[in-house]
């Protein structure tokens, strides 16, 4: 039995809560390692009040079914329904050279070690199902079939608006990591019956905020649409066409840092320690600098926090209240002004967990039926 190989983790994509009663339990295993695996579970005070009422729960497990194999690993659950709302579970596992273990909160076991089985704290727990950390989404966000739109590259419907040295959209060289091919809203806006013959009924938006790179993810002004995109205006049609036709818009925006055009930075810049944002980065030692690189997208040694080496990229101090408010408002701001239906939010893994949850509480008062997604996905050119 390849020991090293097997991995639970409670309270996450591993067990989680499908219903108010119904806790989805998984396990992964070494890859055709495991002959089977059954889960011992139960409400965790059953083991001393009930003891003399009824066999224990370890006495009678439950089968786990194989869901998925790659290359690796083997994958198991099981969704488990208890009334009372709380759960102690640990993995019974055979292995197919016919070792048995059973894995616990406390490791591996053996089968026949009822002290250890009698004991509550051997089993992973879930103490008691809170409905608050179930997922919610909307209805419609289950039938949805989401197309992810690269602006810059989807279609260019207006070369007026197409920035210096864009690119012809067919050329025969291959796009540089800098390059401009003219994409634009007015593209996706000519686009739109062809997504709906194609039964799409969302689209995520790659960010469209004024933003020097083609990309949009160095963000300079949240509150207005980049340009070359287009303006205020023109994506509030869009929005307005694409819910006439049944199809959903999420929006994209990067929270965990901004851009170094932004008024903010430019402002801590130029004041340092004196600017009344000096608080919104992460700033180690003033002024504020790094040394340019040959290449000038990434650099080690730069006195402020940044997204990966990327000294265009400052960090936000997403735990300062101003910063929050600042964030927050931008998000209301489009779902009010402009009906978007969803957040994407970049790097979220990397920002202050109390902001998440105000964001949530407060994009949600806004529209109940108002999802945030954290969700990474291919950027494609239209051809």
């Amino acid at each position: 039995m390849n020991f090293a190989a097997i991995y639970h983790r409670p309270e996450s994509e591993m067990a989680f809560l499908d219903d108010p009663q119904t806790m989805h339990i998984r396990l992964r295993t070494a890859k055709g390692d495991i002959k089977t695996v059954q889960l011992l579970h139960g409400d965790p005070y059953s083991l001393r009040s009930l003891a003399s009422i009824k066999p224990p729960f370890y006495i009678t497990p439950t089968p786990m079914k194989k869901i998925l194999s790659d290359d690796l690993y083997d994958y198991w659950q099981i969704a488990v329904t208890e009334p009372k709302k709380r759960l102690a579970y640990a993995f019974d596992i055979t292995s197919v050279d016919g070792i048995r273990t059973v894995y616990t909160d406390h490791g591996y076991i053996q089968p026949d070690d009822h002290g250890a089985l009698e004991d509550l704290n051997t089993y992973f727990r879930m103490p008691f199902f809170q409905e608050i950390d179930m997922f919610h989404s909307s209805e419609w966000v289950k039938n949805t079939v989401w197309y992810q739109i690269f602006p810059e590259r989807f279609a260019n419907g207006d070369r007026s608006n197409d920035p210096i040295g864009t690119k012809k959209w067919n050329a025969s060289d291959h796009p540089g990591r800098q390059d401009f091919y003219g994409g634009d809203l007015q593209g996706v806006l000519d686009h739109l019956n062809h997504l709906q013959k194609l039964g799409v009924n969302g689209i995520y938006f790659n960010p469209l905020f004024k933003a020097p790179s083609n990309h949009k993810y160095d963000t300079e002004d949240y509150y207005q649409i980049d340009p070359h995109f287009g303006n205020a205006a023109l994506f509030k049609e869009v929005v307005t066409q694409a819910h006439q036709r049944g199809i959903h818009v999420m929006l994209d925006a990067v929270f965990n840092h901004i851009g170094d055009k932004s008024l903010q930075w430019q402002d801590v810049l130029k004041n340092g320690q004196r600017s009344k944002y000096a608080g919104w980065f992460h700033v180690n030692k003033f002024p504020a600098t790094y040394t340019p690189t040959k290449n000038f997208e990434f650099t080690p040694d730069a006195t402020y926090d940044t997204f990966d080496y990327t000294p265009h990229m400052p960090k936000l101090n997403t735990a300062n209240p101003a910063v929050q408010e600042y964030l927050l408002g931008i998000a209301k701001y489009w779902i009010k002004e402009f009906d978007i239906d969803a957040w994407r939010l970049d790097v979220a893994n990397e920002i202050d967990h109390h902001f998440w949850k105000r964001f949530h509480k407060e994009t949600t008062a806004s529209n109940q039926t108002f999802i945030s997604w954290v969700k990474f996905g291919i950027l494609r050119r239209r051809g």
